[in-house]
């Protein structure tokens, strides 16, 4: 387990929201001596909450879980557990880049920094909040037929020509290819799982790939995956693909803009309509874009922007590309406008802009995505360059 999955279960624990799934995710990285070192720093980052926006644990509970925690799992523990009763602080580590300050806040499993000010304004309040996304979807079946996976009882939920389609308990949407699979690709049935704005889904194909789609987006697939020998998806909005390796079976994910072609791999896309580029990011494998006579392949660590008409590969950290399948936003230079849309499909709202706001200023940091909208604005309004105004499902963003 990574530190960035380490420290998202370590705030799910806080939380007291740890899933079945995420529980025994959470005994395996106590298990593992490699993050004791991050464990420990995660707590004692948790000592002093006062500088951060939702100042919800106090000294007693860091108190409480560092010794739940370390003392129940380490036997080297009770040098480490006296220092539990000196007053840690929050570490803070300023720099200069850029000309810009700087400031960086850990904390409860997640950070946050501004690339324009120090986090030192006071906690607002909000007349209104509102709730973070959930998982739902709804699943369009080749007949035509609606069925909201939220609202659906666990179990077989559709039948389809051999494949059997499931929700299982932990909420997931699992196909099952029959011996009469086939007839369904003669009917050449497709089926869309989408997702509305504050909704995300988990599925798991025919060929055991699985797909965790993002808010407001969907996939298209052949009810029994299969295109004339290849596994075919189209994809509007984003997802994070984990893709079973078929060497007599490519596995294609379409998009409005281009094809990213896998025999086996992890990978994330993002191509929204409304973003002006479509973005492949690469975890582990290997990936070919296509786009008529222009092809690129990816390495592990690289993205492919495509904008224009064009390929540009980068490097860059593919773990922060899939920070929100993880519970997380993470945002690393992005411009005001760009993070707004992304707060705009996790919490089905709507943003509107004064005439005086700098929709392109950059911003940067990340928390986690299951907390309020207020804890986003809060932290973005520490820069001192900006104000929000929730009235209803619409957020005025100020000067």
């Amino acid at each position: 387990m990574d530190n960035h999955r380490f420290r998202y279960l370590f705030g799910q624990y806080v939380r007291g929201r740890l899933s079945v799934e995420e529980l025994e995710e959470w005994k395996v990285g106590l298990s593992q001596p490699d993050l004791y070192e991050e464990l420990e720093r995660l707590v004692k980052d948790l000592w002093d909450t006062d500088d951060l926006p939702t100042p919800t644990y106090n000294k007693e509970k860091a108190l409480h879980i560092y010794n739940e925690i370390i003392g129940g799992t380490n036997e080297e523990a009770e040098p480490v557990k006296a220092k539990a009763k000196e007053p840690w602080r929050v570490k803070l580590w300023v720099r200069i880049a850029a000309a810009s300050l700087f400031v960086v806040v850990f904390g409860i499993g997640w950070i946050f920094w501004s690339k324009y000010g120090s986090h030192t304004e006071k906690n607002r309040s909000y007349a209104q909040d509102i709730a973070p996304g959930k998982t739902g979807a709804t699943l369009t079946l080749a007949n035509g037929k609606k069925i909201r996976l939220a609202n659906a009882v666990n179990g077989e939920i559709a039948k389809e020509s051999g494949i059997s389609v499931s929700k299982t308990a932990e909420g997931n949407l699992v196909y099952e290819v029959g011996t009469s699979s086939k007839e369904g690709l003669k009917k050449g049935g497709m089926n869309t799982l989408s997702t509305a704005r504050g909704e995300t889904y988990i599925l798991i194909l025919p060929d055991k790939s699985k797909v965790w789609l993002n808010a407001a987006s969907s996939l298209t697939y052949a009810a029994d995956l299969l295109d004339r020998g290849i596994r075919r998806v189209q994809l509007q909005g984003e997802a994070y693909f984990e893709i079973s390796k078929d060497k007599q079976h490519p596995f294609v994910v379409s998009t409005a803009n281009h094809d990213i072609e896998v025999l086996g791999t992890h990978f994330n896309v993002s191509s929204y309509p409304d973003e002006p580029s479509t973005t492949t990011t690469l975890l582990e494998g290997s990936v070919k874009t296509n786009k008529g006579e222009l092809t690129r392949v990816l390495k592990p660590n690289q993205q492919s922007v495509f904008t224009q008409g064009n390929f540009s590969i980068k490097n860059v950290n593919a773990e922060d590309a899939i920070a929100w399948k993880d519970g997380t936003f993470l945002f690393e230079d992005e411009t005001l406008q760009s993070i707004m849309r992304r707060i705009s499909r996790w919490y089905n709202v709507e943003v509107e802009y004064a005439d005086n706001v700098d929709k392109n200023k950059l911003y940067g940091g990340g928390l986690s995505r299951y907390e309020n909208v207020s804890s986003v604005l809060k932290i973005l309004e520490s820069t001192k360059k900006i104000h929000f105004k929730i009235e209803g499902r619409r957020i005025l963003v100020m000067k």
